[in-house]
């Protein structure tokens, strides 16, 4: 496969997850700010400043905001065209990959992203997003699951593939990981938890509960989501996907590697192994 096919699958991947896990950001902590009694309007930057702050996006919002004063923190995430890290300017952005490698995805892949780009260049997309959050970033979301079950049915498992599965799963990790650095960011007496709002943003409460039992413990949500190996948004779980395609790919035995990148995703998921769980 050349190298630019595969940069460009590598990152139409990438922004597609990144697009989805800033739609469960954004969602799950607006249902946050209600529980904790936090004003969840977007305009009151108190309960939003915590996303930029995970998502290293406050510098660049402060610059957006002093050529437009009045764009709130959500929208930011949401809809700016300034933002390259916004749903929207992550759905084109994996689209215009798409694009280049057009010859590598099945008709139903591009059918389906190409739909969702168009949605949200016209107006109806902010409308939505105006009248119903909620449903806005419930679409967002269910495109990614419905993307990636699409890669799994329409398309040969073979490089291309691979290349998706290594975007995939290093963006999940990453945003795995930022997700949990959230209650940090809410230090002081909170009537409710944070915990059951990050299990939520991670679509793991439901395995939370069928291993842990219904008491959300801080302790318990960090090892489910840093080592657990079986839970697909684990970081654990994603970075050991990440070392199973980087072999399949280069055709190395499991256990050796041939390049750096092999080296690093193999190191990681046995480092964990000697982490203890932070205190937060």
């Amino acid at each position: 496969m050349l190298s630019r096919a595969a940069d460009n699958l590598y990152w139409m991947a990438r922004y597609l997850e990144r697009a989805e896990n800033l739609a469960r950001l954004a969602d799950t902590n607006s249902q946050f700010l209600l529980d904790a009694g936090i004003s969840p309007d977007p305009k009151d930057s108190t309960g939003w400043q915590p996303i930029l702050e995970v998502t290293c996006l406050d510098e660049d919002f402060t610059r957006c905001a002093k050529d437009e004063p009045e764009i709130s923190i959500l929208e930011f995430l949401t809809l700016s065209p300034r933002n390259s890290d916004s749903i929207a300017k992550c759905i084109a952005l994996a689209r215009e990959n798409a694009r280049m490698v057009r010859d590598q995805l099945s008709e139903e892949m591009w059918r389906e992203l190409n739909r969702l780009h168009l949605f949200l260049k016209s107006p109806a997309a902010r409308d939505e997003w105006e009248f119903s959050p909620q449903d806005f970033y419930d679409r967002i979301v269910r495109f990614s699951l419905l993307f990636q079950g699409l890669v799994e049915a329409t398309i040969a498992q073979k490089e291309g593939y691979l290349f998706v599965q290594v975007g995939k799963y290093l963006e999940r990790a990453d945003k795995t990981t930022r997700i949990l650095d959230i209650p940090t960011h809410y230090r002081g007496d909170l009537p409710v938890s944070p915990w059951p709002t990050v299990l939520r943003a991670t679509s793991a409460r439901s395995a939370y509960i069928a291993s842990r039992g219904a008491t959300i413990r801080e302790e318990d949500a960090l090892s489910l989501l840093l080592f657990d190996h079986h839970f697909p948004r684990s970081v654990r779980f994603c970075l050991n996907q990440v070392d199973d395609a980087l072999h399949e790919i280069s055709g190395t035995p499991r256990g050796r590697y041939r390049d750096e990148a092999e080296r690093l995703a193999g190191a990681a998921p046995v480092s964990y192994t000697h982490l203890t769980l932070p205190t937060i």
